[in-house]
């Protein structure tokens, strides 16, 4: 159930009356983004890349304001300042720090992670960073400009022996069958962008059974005040408008736990959006 102010998911897959007040202000707002709103480069980011794309996201984490002309940078500056990036900023460090106990668990004992939807993966690289673990990463993605780009950063952070890349998609059956076994697999930011349930409860199994990992890593949106904001305005990946899916933790854990997985850690960033959860294969 969404919560009390925010329409339901499938209220926002719904345009709103030609005639409604509420879609005459968020056309003026698309307007101004995509016209001045332009001189700021993530607004830029967003619309180039999608705003539920890894692009969008590490540009959040990076949190530097950037922009054509003063006023460039002063709309990027508010732009991150949003909640849903602060959110963004706040679940990377969830997500290393997971990443770095997990590390720390395998006592150097040699490690593969794969990252079915990494973006640039700068989560993954500030983990790397600050262990010494006997560690290999797979990323993957579909965006080609995204894996061009994350392989600059782990040059320029002399992490490349430790990287390979590959353009895959993380719910294509035949892909996921192209990955050595891997210990840990990582999917954030995936499963808010996916609007079938029964895909993602799919999806479960066929990590489990296909990839068998040791644990997998991923993050659940479970609430936003900006969802609406952000799927009457924005476009996603397809150029489409950009309607998240939000759901309880629970339920996308319980399709983890039917898929096999289980001992759920579960941790929440400051802001009540993000859950991030950890979970053990059963075997």
């Amino acid at each position: 159930m969404p919560r009390k102010g925010i329409p339901s998911f499938e209220e926002l897959l719904n345009p709103l009356p030609i005639y409604s007040p509420k879609n005459w202000y968020y056309k003026l707002y698309s307007l101004f983004l995509r016209t001045i709103g332009m001189l700021s480069e993530g607004i830029k980011t967003g619309y180039t890349y999608g705003f539920d794309s890894g692009m969008i996201m590490n540009y959040a984490y990076q949190n530097t304001p950037r922009g054509k002309f003063y006023i460039g940078k002063l709309l990027d500056r508010a732009f991150l300042n949003q909640i849903t990036c602060k959110a963004f900023r706040a679940i990377k460090e969830i997500q290393k720090d997971a990443i770095k106990n997990y590390l720390e668990e395998r006592n150097r004992n040699p490690t593969f992670i794969v990252d079915l939807a990494s973006g640039k993966a700068d989560y993954i690289y500030d983990a790397l960073l600050e262990t010494k673990a006997n560690v290999r990463v797979l990323l993957r993605d579909i965006s080609e400009t995204a894996l061009r780009e994350s392989r600059a950063i782990a040059e320029g952070l002399n992490l490349r022996d430790k990287i390979s890349y590959d353009i895959g998609d993380a719910l294509d059956t035949e892909s996921l069958r192209r990955i050595p076994k891997p210990n840990l697999v990582i999917e954030v930011g995936l499963y808010g962008i996916i609007h079938d349930d029964e895909l993602i409860r799919r999806h479960f199994f066929e990590v489990r059974d296909i990839l068998n990992p040791e644990a997998i890593l991923f993050n659940v949106q479970t609430y936003n005040p900006q969802m609406e904001l952000i799927a009457r305005v924005l476009k996603n990946s397809n150029g489409e408008r950009c309607v998240w899916h939000l759901r309880p933790v629970e339920v996308v854990i319980n399709w983890a736990e039917r898929a096999g997985f289980k001992n759920p850690k579960v941790t929440m960033d400051p802001y009540g959006i993000y859950a991030v959860v950890m979970m053990r294969n059963s075997n």
